[in-house]
């Protein structure tokens, strides 16, 4: 089974989140236009994809150490995926979740 359709439900789950949150109306508050508990859930979600793509690292090092170099190749990808999702959950939490 292909890694990335492995994590595909969650992605589409967490993408139809965040796109939902996006909708919300702006409001004023301590940390920013969302309300805390959609800035939390961000946040949680950048630090569960950058996990992911940690954890991903260490199979493509143990599959290339292994001598399966095809597999690694699908990980490390897998693991670039999910380390660019962190990074634009993080960016979108800089941008609507501080002032």
């Amino acid at each position: 089974m292909n890694i990335l359709n492995k994590f595909t439900p969650i992605f589409c789950v967490l993408t139809l989140f965040l796109s939902t949150s996006a909708c919300v109306e702006a409001e004023e508050g301590d940390t920013g236009f969302w309300k805390s508990e959609d800035c939390k859930n961000v946040s949680e979600a950048a630090g569960f994809f950058l996990y992911t793509s940690g954890e991903l690292l260490k199979t493509a090092d143990k599959e290339r150490k292994a001598g399966s170099e095809k597999k690694s190749e699908k990980s490390y990808s897998a693991a670039l995926f999910f380390s660019e999702l962190s990074a634009n959950a993080a960016k979108n939490f800089e941008v609507f979740c501080k002032k």
